[in-house]
């Protein structure tokens, strides 16, 4: 928790900042514009979560210093959706937080790609941001991030719903 000054020089804990990874799904269903009918189910949530994001402070958004979750995010979405706004506001707003994308260690990597989460999955990299960030956790509602928590639980990422963030 960092802390800041008063008025009167004193000091008083102020929220800790939380640099959340959102999933793709999480942007597309909280844009409405997932086809799957798990993003639609997630739809207000993931809405909900959004909007929190930007009005409140003590939340960022991470992103990575290779582009790929922004590649992603701008691959997935189109201009014209909330989702979009949602990312462009948040950068706009000094509201991201850039962290390395440096691989995972060997054992993990090598039980995740045994369940499906190779290098070139589109998933993995949203695995690989969440390791690099302060708070571990990746925002999502699809099983298959659900499927590996406990191999994710193992290296600090908690695999978190976005009504739960």
């Amino acid at each position: 928790m960092r802390k800041q000054k008063t008025r009167n020089n004193s000091t008083e804990s102020s929220t800790q900042i939380e640099d959340l990874t959102l999933d793709i799904c999480v942007l597309m269903s909280g844009s409405g514009t997932s086809d799957e009918s798990t993003c639609k189910a997630y739809r207000s949530m993931s809405f909900d979560l959004m909007t929190r994001m930007i009005s409140n402070d003590k939340y960022r958004l991470a992103l990575d210093n290779r582009n790929k979750i922004e590649t992603q995010y701008r691959e997935k979405l189109n201009p014209q959706t909330y989702g979009h706004h949602f990312v462009r506001q948040m950068a706009s707003m000094g509201k991201t937080f850039i962290v390395p994308y440096t691989d995972i260690n060997r054992g993990t990597r090598v039980k995740l790609e045994g369940r499906g989460f190779t290098r070139n999955n589109e998933d993995y990299k949203f695995v690989v941001v969440a390791t690099a960030t302060h708070s571990k956790k990746l925002i999502t509602h699809e099983h298959h991030f659900f499927a590996v928590e406990g191999i994710l639980s193992d290296i600090g990422i908690a695999v978190v719903l976005p009504n739960r963030a």
